[in-house]
C-alpha cells in the first residue's frame, strides 16, 4: 500500500492521546487522519470513512471499545484493528483477539510503536520515521 492511500482512524476520548497520534502520524507523511471520541462517534465514522487501520482505545463513555471493536468488526470483518489501553490484563487482551482484534497496544506507548504497525500490518512503502 502507497503512503498517500493509508488512512487511520483514532478513537480515544483523550484529547491528548488524540493529538500524540495526529502529530506522530502527520510526522511522518500520512495525510488522511479521522478522529473520534467514543466508541459511539468511533463507529460512525469508521462507516463513513472505512480506514485503512483503527486505533481504539477500550475504556471509552458511550461505547466502550470493545462494543465498539464487534459493530466494526459487523461492519467489515477484514478491518485491521488495534486495541489501545492502560489495562494489559491476559483475559482482556485474550477477548480482545478473540473478537477480532489484530493486535494490542499498551499504554503508555512509544509513536514510533504506531508507525512500526501500520507498517507491518498495511505493508505501507515510503513511511520513514
Amino acid at each position: 500500500m502507497k503512503l498517500q492511500d493509508v488512512s487511520v482512524l483514532v478513537v480515544d476520548d483523550s484529547e491528548h492521546i488524540r493529538a500524540l497520534f495526529m502529530m506522530t502520524l502527520k510526522k511522518v507523511g500520512i495525510q488522511k487522519i479521522f478522529l473520534a471520541v467514543d466508541g459511539e462517534d468511533g463507529v460512525e465514522q469508521f462507516k463513513k470513512n472505512s480506514p485503512s487501520i483503527v486505533f481504539l482505545d477500550n475504556m471509552m463513555p458511550k461505547l466502550s471499545g470493545i462494543e465498539a471493536l464487534k459493530q466494526m468488526r459487523t461492519l467489515n470483518p477484514e478491518a485491521l484493528i488495534v486495541m489501545i489501553s492502560a489495562v494489559s490484563s491476559i483475559e482482556v487482551v485474550q477477548e480482545v483477539k478473540r473478537l477480532g482484534a489484530c493486535h494490542y497496544l499498551v499504554k503508555p506507548y512509544m509513536p514510533s510503536k504506531v508507525i512500526e504497525l501500520i507498517q507491518k500490518l498495511l505493508n505501507v512503502e515510503g513511511i520513514h520515521q
